[in-house]
């Protein structure tokens, strides 16, 4: 497995968050990534404490969206950015976060997070109108397709986690 650095910027570009992760593999829905228990994790330019838990990372052929699914343990089970597309180089892979995060809870309960942040950053970073409806929309869109438990988000996801 090749390590693939995870880097998520902020609007423009200031660096944001990031982590040390494993080419799994790729299918229909995209590449997959893992993060073993003890991975490496930064906040800027800061070293985070690392996973507490083993998660595999979809990051989709087309769409919006990073999955992070973390399995039964914590409290969130699959914690979604919503996120521009992805952009690849040689071993990383960078998108910009756009606040919005979609996350299922370890009782089912489906949730979007950080419409105050998203709301802030519109006007603190400047973002373009295009740039607010479609992640808008693609959060919308992820709340929906989590919500019927459609995939790649659950059996797909789990599936990805067991080969890890």
């Amino acid at each position: 497995m090749d390590p693939v650095t995870v880097q998520f910027f902020k609007y423009p570009r200031s660096l944001h968050w990031g982590m040390e992760t494993l080419w799994l593999g790729e299918d229909r829905w995209g590449v997959w990534l893992a993060a073993p228990k003890g991975a490496r994790r930064w906040l800027g330019e800061a070293e985070r404490s690392v996973t507490s838990e083993k998660r595999v990372l979809c990051v989709p052929h087309a769409g919006w969206w990073v999955l992070s699914h973390n399995g039964p343990g914590p409290s969130l089970s699959h914690f979604i950015d919503i996120a521009t597309s992805a952009r690849w180089g040689t071993g990383r892979v960078e998108m910009i976060d756009l606040d919005l995060d979609v996350v299922v809870h370890q009782d089912g309960t489906v949730a979007i997070d950080d419409e105050d942040e998203f709301l802030s950053h519109q006007v603190q970073l400047g973002y373009p109108k295009e740039l607010i409806e479609k992640a808008r929309r693609e959060a919308d869109q992820v709340f929906a397709a989590v919500s019927r438990r459609d995939e790649p988000f659950f059996d797909v996801a789990g599936e990805w986690l067991t080969r890890f």
